[in-house]
């Protein structure tokens, strides 16, 4: 992470970090976008960045990263869930998505934005599924204004209450990596509860 903020302090070149970080995390879960965001926004706390930037560059990766995924769902979306997600728990989350899609499609691309895992299956289901183009658009900038918003200022907050930048860096990843398990796990127990 030392490395990250070093190459990231103060460089033009930290924006289309985090725009590609970003952008890569929607299409794999692994890549630190979420990070980056975060790390940039502590950054801007510092004055090394400029805050509205990192939101920008942040809500850039996302909009595309999504978009790269909703064009693959559209592509070959049906042949990769029969490949790689027809049984155990990713069938489970594929099903409950495909439902999801179907009954309430733009409330679950802006949702989708804040479940870990659940914004990559999200997105690449709305195009399997054909959700709208205009309705994913439209969605998903919603989404993705409001995801790049909070992570920034997560980010941007610890900054300015912790004078040591690495500090600032693990409280802001901790909370942001908190409140998404707590997402995760608010609608692992909602799905679990019995429906009437």
């Amino acid at each position: 992470m030392n490395a990250l903020t070093d190459l990231m302090s103060g460089s033009p070149i930290a924006y289309l970090i985090v725009v590609a970080l970003v952008a890569g995390d929607a299409v794999v879960p692994l890549v630190p976008g979420e990070s980056s965001v975060v790390a940039a926004a502590v950054l801007a706390a510092d004055g090394d960045l400029v805050i509205w930037l990192v939101v920008a560059a942040a809500f850039a990766g996302a909009f595309l990263g999504d978009l790269a995924m909703y064009g693959l769902g559209r592509w070959r979306g049906q042949h990769l869930i029969d490949r790689y997600a027809s049984e155990g728990s990713r069938a489970a989350r594929v099903e409950w998505a495909r439902r999801q899609v179907a009954r309430r499609g733009t409330p679950l691309v802006v949702a989708a934005q804040f479940v870990p895992g659940g914004r990559n299956v999200v997105m690449i289901l709305a195009g399997c599924l054909h959700f709208p183009l205009r309705r994913f658009l439209v969605s998903n900038a919603i989404g993705t204004a409001l995801w790049a918003s909070f992570q920034a200022s997560i980010g941007y907050f610890g900054g300015r209450l912790f004078n040591d930048t690495l500090v600032a860096l693990g409280v802001s990843l901790a909370i942001a990596f908190s409140v998404g398990a707590l997402i995760e796990l608010a609608d692992r127990a909602r799905r679990r509860m019995p429906t009437t």
